[in-house]
């Protein structure tokens, strides 16, 4: 009879956001689809994304739910109580046909992806004249989180985004890397919302 355990490692935590924050929030992002915004946020994001824009209007609806979810995350991660989270800029990428982000990680403690919009689904992705071949053809549109394991090999752990994702939330360290690989099969938008949290500090 031999016993086991598992090595300490972190954990993603996931969610779906209510129907009316996703409304709120969606809202504002078609407000920005159809009159642009003033507030663009390239300069300081990582994307080869022509369009990232800044969100301001729905920050009131999505931020309680962010902290409420961080507070959470940090239990289950480490077992603090009593702690409490500050939610940086948050950010809208309409990501086009052919665009990616690639490998980065940000600042902060916690970062979180929010699906708002996918216009294909991955199985078609896969099939496209540039993939079907390859053998890393999942990869086609997907979401995936590169890290170094506890025996020091580097690991992947891919999320295949497509259609029927929206509402899902990913919320996760902030320095974990991660790239998002382009698709192909759309001429629509495939909209996330992103953004940073950090502890607050209080003073006594």
């Amino acid at each position: 009879m031999f016993d086991t355990f598992s090595l300490p490692n972190w954990t993603i935590c996931g969610s779906e956001i209510p129907e009316d924050i996703y409304n709120s929030i969606m809202c504002e992002i078609k407000e920005i689809e159809n009159e642009g915004s003033p507030n663009k946020w390239n300069k300081n994001l990582a994307g080869a994304i022509e369009k990232e824009y800044e969100l301001i209007k729905s920050r009131s609806s999505l931020v309680p739910f962010l902290e409420k979810m961080a507070i959470e995350y940090s239990h289950h991660l480490k077992k603090i109580k009593d702690i409490q989270f500050e939610v940086g800029e948050l950010w809208v990428n309409f990501q086009q046909k052919n665009e990616y982000n690639p490998i980065h990680n940000h600042n902060g403690d916690y970062s979180f992806v929010l699906w708002m919009e996918i216009p294909f689904k991955h199985s078609d992705e896969c099939l496209v004249k540039n993939t079907v071949d390859s053998n890393s053809k999942y990869l086609a549109s997907s979401f995936e989180f590169i890290y170094t394991d506890i025996l020091g090999k580097i690991s992947t752990h891919t999320l295949p985004v497509e259609k029927g994702w929206e509402r899902r939330i990913i919320m996760f360290p902030a320095v974990l890397q991660h790239v998002v690989y382009p698709f192909y099969t759309s001429d629509g938008y495939r909209i996330s919302v992103s953004g940073n949290l950090g502890v607050k500090y209080v003073e006594e």
